[in-house]
C-alpha cells in the first residue's frame, strides 16, 4: 500500500518538473532552488544549541537553520515550523555543512527516501495506511493540515489501533503518550544525563558516538517492529475471546469443519466434557479461518480464531510473518498452563515445533495426532509424520493414532524402543451419535440391485476399479456420490452419479443392496465406520487401517493386491443372498458399537490427557483372517 501511494505521490510531483534525482539515481544534494533566483529570505539570529551530541554537531545544526530560507510558500513555513534539524541531519549527514536549504530538500526527496522531519512522524507509517496519494500535496503538510486533526496516525510505532485496545486506551490517546515518552527520550539524550554518558563512554571508546544516528530510530519497547505489534495483538485478542482464563486441555486445529462429522477434534471435545467443565478446554483454530463453522463442540467449549487474528500481520517478509506468527502460537499455548496440547493437523503449531520443540516439551505435556500418510503422484508418502515423527517424538509427551496399523508402522519404520512404545497412543474413534439399524426399503422382485459408493474421485480410491467392477456387473446399477471434482470422462451406463456431497447422513441407506469401497490406501475412514454402523452390507478394500472394520465374519473385506474379479465375487455373494447379508452386516454394527463406544473413548481420552486414570489397555493385534484375494 505505502509503495503504491509513493509512486503515485511521486508521479505528480515530477509532473509539475519538483523532484529531482541525479543520473545515478542517488539521493541529490543539489539545493532545489540551484539554477534559479532564490526565493524568500535567509533566517536573522539563528542561535546555536549546546547538546551532548558535541559542539561539531551543534554548529552543523546552527548553520542549517541559516540556510532555512523563510517566505518560499506556505507549504515550506509550515514543514520549516514542525522541522527538527538535528533529526533530520542524523538520517542524512551527507547534507552536513552544505548550504542545502534542508526543508526544501526533505519536500523534494522525503518522500522517496524515506527520511523523516520530525521524531513523531514516519513516512511509511503515515502513507501506509492511505488508500490515495494526498493529490500533489506532500504527505507531511497533508498530515499537518488535516491528518492530524482527523485521528490519522503518523507515529513510528506501528498500529496503534492495534495497541489501544491491550491497554484500554483510544488510539489517539496511544499516540499522546508514546510522543510523550518519546520527547522526553530525546530530551535525556539531546540534553540530560543519559546523554552526558553516552557522550564520556564516546570520549573512551570512539565507536560509541558512531552510535548517535540511532536515536532517530529510538524503539520503544515491547512495541518495535509492524509484525511484533500485530503479535501481540493476535495473543491478546486470542486470550479475550478466552475470555483470560486458563485451560486444562488445548486442542490446536487446522480449522473449524465444514462439514457436520465430529472429527478427531469434535470427539475429544465431547469426551473431555464428561469428565470436567467444557470450559476447562479450549479449541485454537490455526491455519484457517471460518465464518459460520459446523458447531461441533458442547456448548461451554471456548474457541479461539487465532487465524482471523494473525492476519494483521504484515505480509511483505514471509518469513517474517511465519516466525511471528509462531511465536505467537506457542506464547498463546503456554500461557494457558493446560494439563495438556493436542495437535490436530494445526499446520502453524507443527512448523512451530522446528524451532520450539525443546521450549514446549520442557513446560507443557504436548500430543500430536496423526492418522495415515498420503501417497504422491510419484507413489512416495507425504503427512505429517514423515516430516515431524522422528524430529519431536523424543520430547514430546506422546502421539495419538485411531488405528492399530497406523501405530505398527509408526512403531517399526521408526523403531522406537521398547520402553517408548507406549507412548504411541491408539485412541479409536466412537460412533457419535449411533445411527439407527437401515431397514430396507420393499422393493419389486424384478428390480435392480443397488450398490453405493462415496467418496473423491482420484487416484487414492481406485475409481478405476470401480469402473471396472460396474462394467463387469451390467444387471447392477451402482449409485455415486463424489466430493469436489466429478468425473469428466465417459462412464458405464450402470453408473449413475447422484446430486449432492457424501455425506452418509444425507444417503438413502435404506436403498441400498450393498456399500463398496475401494481404495489403494487408507485410514479408518469415519464414513466406513457410520455404514458399517447401519447395518449396511459392506465389501471393501482391506488396507491400512480399514482392516479394523472389515472383518471375516462380518463384512466382505478384499485383499488390496486383488483385482476387480475379487469385488464382483464379494458382491455378488451379497446379492445372491440378501438375508444373511444383512445378518452378517448386524454382527459388523454390533462389533463396532462395542469396540468404539463414546463411553469407552471418554475413559480413555480422560485417561490421557487429564491423567485421571490410566487410560484401558489396547490390544496390539491385527484383524485375522485373509481377505478375498483373486
Amino acid at each position: 500500500m505505502a509503495g503504491r501511494v509513493h509512486e503515485q505521490y511521486l508521479r505528480l510531483r515530477r509532473a509539475g518538473g519538483r523532484v529531482r534525482r541525479s543520473a545515478t539515481g542517488r539521493r541529490s544534494t543539489t539545493p532545489p532552488s540551484a539554477g534559479a533566483a532564490p526565493v524568500g529570505r535567509l533566517p536573522e539570529g539563528v542561535e546555536r544549541r549546546t547538546t551532548n551530541l558535541g559542539p561539531t554537531v551543534d554548529e552543523a545544526v546552527q548553520h542549517a537553520e541559516s540556510r532555512m530560507r523563510v517566505g518560499v510558500s506556505a507549504e515550506q513555513d509550515l514543514v520549516r515550523a514542525h522541522f527538527d534539524t538535528l533529526h533530520y541531519l542524523l538520517q542524512r549527514r551527507d547534507l552536513m555543512w552544505t548550504d542545502v536549504d534542508l526543508v526544501a530538500h526533505f519536500l523534494e526527496h522525503g518522500v522517496a527516501d524515506g527520511t523523516s522531519p520530525h521524531p513523531d512522524f514516519s513516512m511509511a507509517n503515515y502513507l501506509a495506511q492511505r488508500a490515495e496519494a494526498p493529490d500533489g500535496t506532500h504527505p507531511y503538510v497533508d498530515w499537518l493540515r488535516r491528518g492530524r486533526a482527523a485521528g490519522e496516525s503518523a507515529d513510528p510505532v506501528p498500529r496503534p489501533d492495534l495497541i489501544a485496545p491491550l491497554i484500554g486506551l483510544e488510539p489517539a490517546e496511544v499516540v499522546d503518550r508514546l510522543g510523550a515518552r518519546r520527547a522526553d527520550l530525546n530530551e535525556r539524550l539531546r540534553t540530560g544525563t543519559l546523554g552526558e554518558m553516552v557522550a564520556r563512554a564516546a570520549e573512551i571508546e570512539p565507536l560509541v558516538g558512531a552510535a548517535w544516528p540511532a536515536v532517530t530510530r529510538s524503539l520503544l519497547f515491547p512495541l518495535t517492529t509492524p509484525d511484533v505489534v500485530a503479535g501481540m495483538s493476535a495473543l491478546h485478542r486470542s486470550h479475550e475471546a478466552a475470555g483470560f482464563r486458563r485451560a486444562r486441555v488445548v486442542l490446536v486445529v487446522n480449522r473449524a469443519r465444514r462439514a457436520p462429522d465430529l472429527g478427531v477434534e469434535g470427539h475429544l471435545t465431547h469426551a473431555l466434557a464428561r469428565h470436567v467443565d467444557p470450559s476447562e478446554i479450549v479449541v485454537i483454530h490455526t491455519d484457517d479461518s471460518i465464518a459460520k463453522p459446523f458447531d461441533r463442540h458442547p456448548p461451554g467449549v471456548r474457541q479461539v480464531d487465532l487465524a482471523r487474528y494473525l492476519r494483521d500481520l504484515p505480509g511483505e517478509d514471509e518469513e517474517v510473518r511465519q516466525a511471528e506468527a509462531e511465536q505467537t502460537l506457542v506464547t498463546l499455548l503456554r500461557t494457558f498452563h493446560a494439563d495438556a496440547i493436542v495437535n490436530v493437523r494445526s499446520r502453524l503449531l507443527f512448523r512451530a515445533m522446528r524451532t520450539y520443540t525443546l521450549a514446549l516439551s520442557a513446560s507443557e505435556r504436548l500430543f500430536l495426532c496423526l492418522s495415515g500418510n498420503e501417497q504422491t503422484p510419484m507413489g512416495t508418502w507425504d503427512g505429517w509424520a514423515p516430516h515431524y515423527f522422528y524430529r519431536t517424538f523424543d520430547r514430546i509427551a506422546g502421539v495419538i493414532t485411531d488405528n492399530a496399523h497406523f501405530r505398527d508402522h509408526l512403531d517399526a519404520t521408526y523403531q522406537v524402543p521398547a520402553g517408548d512404545r507406549e507412548r504411541i497412543h491408539l485412541l479409536r474413534s466412537p460412533i457419535d451419535p449411533v445411527p439407527a439399524p437401515v431397514v430396507p426399503v420393499a422393493r419389486a422382485a424384478d428390480a435392480r440391485p443397488q450398490v453405493f459408493w462415496a467418496g473423491s474421485w482420484g487416484r487414492q480410491r481406485r475409481v478405476e476399479a470401480l469402473l471396472e467392477i460396474a462394467t463387469a456387473m451390467p444387471d447392477v446399477d451402482f449409485r455415486v456420490w463424489v466430493d469436489g471434482r466429478a468425473p469428466g470422462g465417459p462412464l458405464p451406463p450402470n453408473v449413475v452419479l447422484e446430486a449432492g456431497p457424501s455425506v452418509t447422513a444425507g444417503l438413502p441407506l435404506e436403498e441400498a443392496d450393498a456399500w463398496l469401497h475401494t481404495a489403494r490406501w487408507d485410514g479408518v475412514p469415519h464414513q466406513l465406520l457410520e455404514v458399517g454402523a447401519a447395518g449396511v452390507p459392506v465389501v471393501g478394500t482391506r488396507v491400512g487401517g480399514t482392516g479394523e472394520v472389515l472383518g471375516d465374519d462380518d463384512a466382505w473385506p478384499v485383499a488390496e493386491t486383488a483385482g476387480a474379479d475379487a469385488y464382483v465375487r464379494a458382491l455378488r455373494s451379497v446379492l445372491e443372498a440378501p438375508e444373511a447379508a444383512r445378518e452378517r452386516a448386524g454382527r459388523l454394527r454390533a462389533r463396532l458399537l462395542a469396540e468404539r463406544s463414546v463411553d469407552r473413548f471418554a475413559e480413555a481420552a480422560a485417561g490421557l490427557l487429564l491423567g485421571e486414570e490410566p487410560a484401558p489397555p489396547t490390544d496390539r493385534d491385527e484383524p485375522k483372517g485373509a481377505a478375498q484375494d483373486d
